[in-house]
């Protein structure tokens, strides 16, 4: 009987070389599942690429909103960086794909589900954690249950063997993942951690020299937490990602470069983009040390960095995000307000904050000898 499989197809090379080994290799009956989550409109040209390559039919979803609105949004008011500068936008996707990939595998009456990427890659370790926290009756096709997905050179020399263009439309070194909350590149190994980087790794953002002259003011408007309008103007949240993303990757922020701690315990040199996180990640934290006490500060800032590692580690569905979550609804009461900024050659500075919830209130300084003291209450920690 000829087994059917539901792919996540990106179109990359790890996507490709995994359809066109599947069809040919293995005679499976494959649908292609795109989950547009990026910034530009191509998934149904991507749905058209994987039939033309293989694929018994393509499925479609615009997931951009569902992503901003309970995935990216959830980690921004979790304040979630991993190791100093990963704003997660990779990570955050691959649970959302997982979800909207079992409930279609279910429905249509699939038994096995795939995902195109490296063995050793963090995805190949996500993809399992979600699926079988998800379905755990569906059979998962795994990367090392396919040979040319064992190293990106085996893809490389599989591809080249049969012709395979990925739709990125190259199988060079670089791998680049792009969705609306940032965009990510694997740098090339060959270059170790001394050489500096070309600009052809960023897609997003302009070099700080590049950037305008002349800073731009702009303020966010938060409620309960999230980011409702810009410059006074609503905006629903794909909207506003979109919008920032523009406006702050012209002034080069949201650049990050790090040696990164991957799940297998290797080290690996990262690019990464995010304007408009980078952006609200410092609004938001302006308002919180206006609108939050100290220990609740505190405490706010260890959940930050457990929130990031669980999504990196592929921990979205477990139930201990959900209790973060439920600390995290009782902070967001308290995040209304307006923060100022500008932004200037790779930076973005706040300039001012206003909130109903403020906590600063100058009568409450008190003179003790000539001088000024703080008073802190319900302070436990």
């Amino acid at each position: 009987m000829q087994k059917k499989v539901m792919l996540a197809f990106t179109g990359g090379l790890q996507s490709s070389v995994c359809l066109h080994w599947l069809t040919r290799k293995r005679g499976a009956l494959v649908t292609a599942l795109i989950v547009e989550l990026g910034p530009e409109t191509r998934a149904y040209e991507l749905g058209e690429e994987a039939v033309r390559s293989g694929a018994a039919g393509a499925h479609v979803e615009d997931c951009r909103e569902e992503f901003i609105r309970e995935y990216a949004f959830r980690a921004l008011r979790a304040s979630a960086i991993y190791e100093r500068g990963y704003l997660l936008s990779g990570a955050l996707a691959r649970p959302l794909i997982a979800e909207v990939l079992t409930r279609l595998a279910d429905e249509d009456g699939f038994h096995s589900v795939a995902l195109g990427t490296c063995r050793t890659s963090n995805d190949a370790s996500r993809f399992r954690s979600h699926v079988r926290r998800l379905a755990p009756h569906l059979d998962i096709i795994a990367p090392d249950q396919i040979p040319p997905l064992q190293s990106r050179d085996a893809a490389l020399e599989y591809a080249e063997k049969h012709g395979i263009v990925p739709f990125e439309g190259t199988s060079a070194a670089l791998s680049y993942d792009i969705n609306l909350w940032g965009a990510s590149v694997a740098a090339d190994p060959s270059l170790g951690t001394w050489e500096s980087l070309s600009e052809d790794y960023y897609i997003l953002t302009v070099s700080a020299e590049a950037a305008p002259e002349q800073p731009e003011a702009l303020t966010l408007e938060f409620e309960r937490g999230t980011p409702v309008r810009v410059d006074g103007e609503p905006m629903a949240p794909k909207e506003l990602v979109e919008h920032l993303n523009t406006r702050a990757g012209r002034h080069g922020i949201g650049r990050v470069e790090l040696v990164e701690d991957r799940l297998f315990g290797l080290k690996s040199r990262e690019v990464y983009e995010a304007p408009a996180a980078c952006l609200l990640m410092e609004a938001l934290r302006a308002l919180e040390e206006l609108c939050l006490d100290y220990a609740t500060l505190q405490v706010k800032g260890d959940i930050g960095r457990f929130y990031a590692n669980l999504i990196y580690s592929g921990g979205w569905f477990e139930q201990l995000r959900e209790a973060y979550d439920a600390f995290l609804e009782v902070t967001r009461r308290h995040l209304n307000g307006t923060v100022g900024m500008d932004l200037y050659k790779g930076r973005a500075v706040v300039t001012g904050r206003s909130s109903p919830d403020s906590l600063f209130d100058g009568d409450a300084l008190e003179e003790f000898n000539g001088a000024i003291v703080p008073v802190r209450r319900n302070c436990p920690l």
